[in-house]
């Protein structure tokens, strides 16, 4: 090549090369400069997990649930628009604590709008990871905005200690958070033991004061994203600091085990200003004198058995007056707690419950007496009793009843604190009475590596416990889920027209194409008209034979759907899951669009997509529910997805007094069965048939040995009827309805839509729930083993002036 020809080849080139780059770039990556611009024109605030704890350097995630989150982002140059991208991580470590990898979850994408100098929240929600082994104690929420103008704000990553599979949050509502200190270092939140090479930290509960400032406190709005919640304590907070959605998603919670502590006079007229209204035992009118002889008999039955403050106390509350009380009327329903001189009102919903004192649980008369976290633990929260005892568990504290131990063979630290009843194996099932029957339950006749499962707790029976996760948790693999995906992937598919059709469209295409056109056009008297026919009738055909197909010219799409309703007696909303299938004849992205915010859904974990890259997003904000986008699905591949959502029934089902059940709800129930288990743990069935709405009928209950559930049912559902009618699967003293429903349940859209759908839907109705365990106090106190390694510092002072009664002793539980 002469060489004025190669120059003029490099001159020709080289901007031609520049430009590719540039492309390869694209606009929205910004390079150093750009991020450094992006740095300059926005403002990044703190990332702030739900719930949220003003006096917590760190948040704290819970592995294996949904939760939200709030990232704050200031525009300092002008309007933007963009869209927020955020990411939880999980870190993984092995037993040395060594960092080996980590486990990301479903991005999750939402709008952003920013008018210029203001500092905006965006709430989003997010899956935290469940990892596969007990060492992980850190988890990364993590997000960035991508500009509509360009360019990419990174917002960091913000550290969140990973709970255990036991800890659960305890949410106090209040605008004094100085007195609720007792509850941060109580012995039924947490109890720390062992020595300092090898401490023990037991965690309950995880207690979080969130910001009162006026504005919306930082909790969920949907019971999806309040898995981990096991308690709220509202004590001072104004009626309008929940959204309408906040207290809806709170009454949600509370029906399917949610525990909601209404304390004293201010929370009982804020909450009585709300929605909430109805969950009150006692609606208040007004305020009275409290009771001091009712007050002192409360502390006297709820009392420790080696309690030194009890006379005191007593004595205060004869003494003294001018304590606040409220009065008012009874809702129905409610019931005072055993013990308590109808002080302490209860009334119950579905599995949980709203617990109101008369007075308020901070006053120094209850908080300076020693058995008040007693008192918490088994009346408030309605945990087992419990002892302090020893750790090699082999002997007690003195007092509990067994032989005394000498003083010179206890040390502090190797106190422990356990349930008196040895049979409780789990703390999470103590800790939470929150429980969704899709993660949950234990179904008899499960197999798992060829043997049968068997229940993990004898606390509870009925539910199964993730040793990470805990109860509750987002899970793919509880049994209910394992008898969904076997019946699914057996039902699953597209279906294949047999010969008769085939052989039915070739001799109606011929009688068309050949008799019936020639006569046509000979009375018309246009013969030669039949062969331009010739050609739209073979059209016209194939369209009929592809419709009579169920089958899109060339495409072909199917989904099948298995869903399970969970649902309580006497409320309009239920817990729908769902689990599909969703088959393509050629590769496609899907999107699953909820009609309202309560819904989540996720493709199987442990399920690989590897004819394909993309991954899916879970977008929130854009439309009035959330929706889970670009759900790839590759050529001749089927493809399971998980969802679930509250559902509006249209109406209650409920067990009326005189045993009609009545369906008041917009579904037709079929195959309805009432199934229950009395104290002597006898199944009874009763086969009511069709129910539909607005009809009511009694049950006839039969031995379960003398009632079986059809074998024809379709897609083979007989089989989870059965598991949910067992006796195993039913707690004692409860009875339920199962059913199904005909076809699908709206309130999810997938598009593209598919030519063929196949639909059934299983519900379980708890028509009434086992009584709550008797309030028992603890066997013994934290300064039982005090004084008994101090024997001389314990009779110092005579009794009534012991520093056991000063609070700061009461503190160390």
């Amino acid at each position: 090549m002469p060489r004025h020809a190669f120059f003029l080849y490099l001159l020709l080139t080289i901007p031609l090369i520049v430009g590719c780059e540039g492309c390869r770039r694209g606009p929205s990556d910004p390079g150093a400069n750009g991020e450094q611009a992006a740095k300059e024109a926005y403002t990044v605030g703190k990332l702030i997990g739900y719930p949220d704890d003003q006096n917590s350097t760190f948040g704290a995630m819970k592995p294996g649930h949904w939760m939200s989150a709030e990232q704050s982002i200031r525009s300092n140059q002008n309007d933007s628009r963009g869209e927020l991208f955020s990411q939880a991580t999980t870190v993984l470590r092995d037993r040395n604590m060594n960092q080996v990898g980590t486990l990301e979850s479903i991005k999750t994408v939402r709008p952003v709008v920013l008018p210029r100098g203001q500092m905006r929240g965006f709430d989003f929600r997010f899956h935290v990871p469940l990892p596969s082994q007990n060492e992980t104690r850190r988890i990364s929420l993590s997000s960035r905005m991508v500009p509509r103008s360009g360019g990419v704000l990174d917002a960091g990553g913000q550290p969140f200690v990973a709970m255990s599979g036991s800890e659960y949050f305890f949410v106090v509502l209040t605008s004094r958070p100085a007195r609720f200190t007792r509850f941060q270092t109580s012995n039924w939140a947490s109890f720390k033991s062992g020595t300092l090479d090898m401490e023990v930290q037991a965690n309950n509960y995880r207690v979080v004061v969130p910001k009162v400032d006026g504005g919306i406190l930082p909790l969920p709005e949907t019971m999806l994203d309040m898995t981990s919640i096991a308690a709220v304590f509202w004590d001072d907070v104004s009626e309008d600091s929940l959204t309408p959605l906040q207290q809806s998603a709170l009454a949600d919670w509370v029906r399917f085990g949610g525990r909601l502590i209404v304390n004293g006079p201010a929370a009982s007229d804020a909450v009585a200003n709300t929605a909430l209204l109805a969950l009150l035992p006692l609606e208040p009118t007004s305020n009275i004198e409290l009771d001091g002889n009712a007050a002192a008999t409360m502390l006297s039955n709820h009392s420790v058995n080696d309690d030194l403050s009890l006379a005191k106390q007593r004595n205060l509350l004869l003494q003294e007056s001018s304590r606040v009380a409220i009065d008012g009327r009874l809702n129905s329903g409610s019931e005072s707690i055993d013990g308590t001189e109808s002080l302490v009102l209860r009334k119950r919903f579905g599995r949980g419950a709203v617990v109101q004192p008369r007075f308020d649980l901070t006053e120094s008369w209850l908080q300076d007496w020693e058995s008040y976290d007693s008192f918490v633990n088994s009346v408030i929260l309605n945990r087992p009793a419990r002892a302090f005892v020893v750790s090699d568990f082999s002997q007690a504290i003195p007092g509990l009843g067994d032989a005394p131990t000498q003083p010179e063979e206890i040390f502090p630290e190797d106190l422990q604190l356990a349930f008196v009843d040895t049979s409780i194996t789990a703390d999470a099932a103590a800790n939470t009475q929150f429980r969704l029957a899709s993660r949950d339950a234990i179904l008899p006749r499960v197999q798992v590596d060829g043997e049968t499962k068997t229940p993990g707790s004898v606390f509870d029976q009925q539910h199964r416990i993730h040793p990470l996760g805990g109860i509750a948790s987002w899970n793919d693999d509880s049994d209910l889920m394992q008898v969904l995906r076997e019946t699914l992937t057996s039902q699953a598919g597209i279906e294949i027209p047999d010969s008769s059709l085939v052989v039915r469209s070739l001799l109606i295409y011929l009688v068309i194409l050949v008799p019936v056109n020639y006569i046509v056009f000979r009375l018309m008297n246009r013969l030669e008209y039949a062969w331009f026919a010739v050609p739209l009738i073979a059209v016209i055909g194939a369209v009929w034979a592809a419709r009579q197909a169920r089958l899109d010219i060339g495409f072909a799409r199917s989904n099948t759907e298995l869903a399970f309703v969970e649902a309580h007696a006497g409320y309009p909303r239920a817990h729908l899951t769902r689990l599909m299938g969703v088959y393509n004849s050629l590769s496609s992205r899907y999107k699953l669009q909820f009609r309202t915010a309560d819904g989540v859904a996720m493709p199987l974990i442990d399920e690989a997509n590897p004819d394909t890259t993309v991954q899916p997003e879970f977008h929130v904000s854009f439309e009035e529910g959330p929706a889970l986008v670009d759900f790839a699905v590759a050529s001749n591949r089927m493809r399971f997805v998980h969802s679930e959502e509250m559902v509006d029934m249209g109406g209650e089902i409920r067990l009326e007094s005189n045993g009609l059940v009545t369906n008041q709800t917009d579904w037709e129930l079929l195959d309805v069965i009432v199934a229950r288990r009395g104290p002597d743990d006898e199944i009874e069935l009763a086969v009511v048939g069709t129910l539909g709405p607005g009809e009511a009928q009694p049950p006839e209950f039969r031995d379960a040995r003398r009632t079986s559930i059809s074998e024809d049912l379709p897609m083979g559902l007989q089989q989870l009827m059965s598991q949910l009618t067992a006796a195993t699967a039913i707690p004692q003293d409860s009875t339920r309805l199962i059913c199904r429903i005909d076809g699908r349940i709206d309130g999810l859209e997938i598009t593209p839509n598919a030519s063929q759908h196949s639909a059934q839907t299983v519900m379980l109705v708890h028509l009434e729930q086992p009584p709550f365990p008797r309030s028992e106090p603890d066997a013994n106190l934290v300064s039982a083993f005090t004084r008994s390694i101090k024997p001389d510092d314990a009779t110092e002072a005579p009794a009534s002036t012991t520093s056991d009664n000063d609070p700061s002793s009461s503190s160390s539980n």
